[in-house]
């Protein structure tokens, strides 16, 4: 047979035409043209001693052949690339400090951080809870932070937008009938604010109603808290949807008033360059990872 190296391309090149049923896919995805994985899979098919598809003027198809050995090779592979990745995994080591605002910390992070444990063992998290944004404090690797203002000399990568809406239970929603009249019980509800958020007041001007939100309020230090009063019945918050929907999906807590659209985002910042160190990049591929 060839030598192994050319094997285990052409092995390679064969499985990703077979998952696109298309060599122009294949080539595309490879980076080769098509007629270099045409000549990839022939000279494959030459060393098996069978054909591997069926060629059709507008159609691509295994054959019986093709698709048997599609299987072998797609669970061979998969098997060498997840042994490559936990080997490179297990090399990284060593610690990696990190700040996020309280919310960001306990609404998306801390509830997915055990797969990242899992995925790199030996790397271990300096997590910091921090509503300033302050880069330099602690020698921070990295920062996620909502709404980052532009800086200098550094690197900023948008993970993802965000919409504001009011959250409450749908025992409190019963009971101050909010259903019955829909805005006009804005009146009735117990309004709870963030402390230094002008959230409320953006709220009411953006759907256009007249409401006093400081003749029944709470005022909580932390945003994360104000989603644990809505949490028990104590009113409505100012939920941002990311670190509210677990609740919305479970049936906890409800939207019983429209939701607002922003054009911020959580952005993860640090000083240029520092992006590229394989630690950084680690922790930045898997944020992508789970959001994706």
């Amino acid at each position: 047979m060839a030598n192994q190296q050319q094997l285990l391309r052409n092995l390679h090149t064969f499985n990703v035409a077979a998952k696109m049923m298309s060599f122009t896919l294949a080539a595309k995805k490879l980076h080769l043209t098509q007629g270099a994985v045409s000549h990839r899979i022939k000279v494959l098919e030459g060393e098996l001693g069978f054909n591997l598809f069926v060629r059709g003027t507008r159609k691509l198809e295994l054959t019986p052949e093709g698709e048997r050995f599609n299987k072998t090779i797609s669970k061979s592979l998969g098997l060498i690339y997840s042994d490559i990745e936990q080997i490179n995994n297990t090399e990284l080591h060593g610690q990696l400090n990190i700040a996020m605002s309280p919310a960001f910390a306990n609404g998306w992070l801390l509830p997915r951080i055990a797969d990242f444990k899992q995925r790199y063992p030996r790397l271990n998290l300096n997590i910091f809870a921090q509503e300033e944004q302050n880069y330099n404090q602690g020698q921070l690797d990295l920062a996620i932070y909502y709404g980052t203002n532009q800086l200098p000399d550094m690197y900023r990568k948008r993970l993802f937008g965000e919409k504001y809406l009011p959250v409450c239970t749908p025992k409190y929603a019963k009971d101050l009938g909010i259903f019955d009249d829909g805005l006009e019980s804005l009146h009735r509800v117990n309004f709870i604010h963030a402390l230094e958020s002008d959230v409320w007041q953006r709220w009411i001007k953006h759907i256009g109603v007249k409401v006093n939100l400081f003749e029944q309020f709470y005022c909580v230090s932390h945003r994360d808290m104000g989603t644990q009063c809505a949490r028990n019945h104590v009113g409505v918050a100012m939920g941002r949807y990311h670190f509210v929907k677990p609740y919305i999906d479970s049936g906890e807590l409800i939207t019983p008033y429209p939701s607002m659209e922003t054009d911020m985002s959580y952005d993860v910042v640090c000083p240029s360059g520092t992006e590229k160190r394989p630690k950084v990049q680690t922790f930045i591929h898997w944020i992508e990872g789970q959001l994706s």
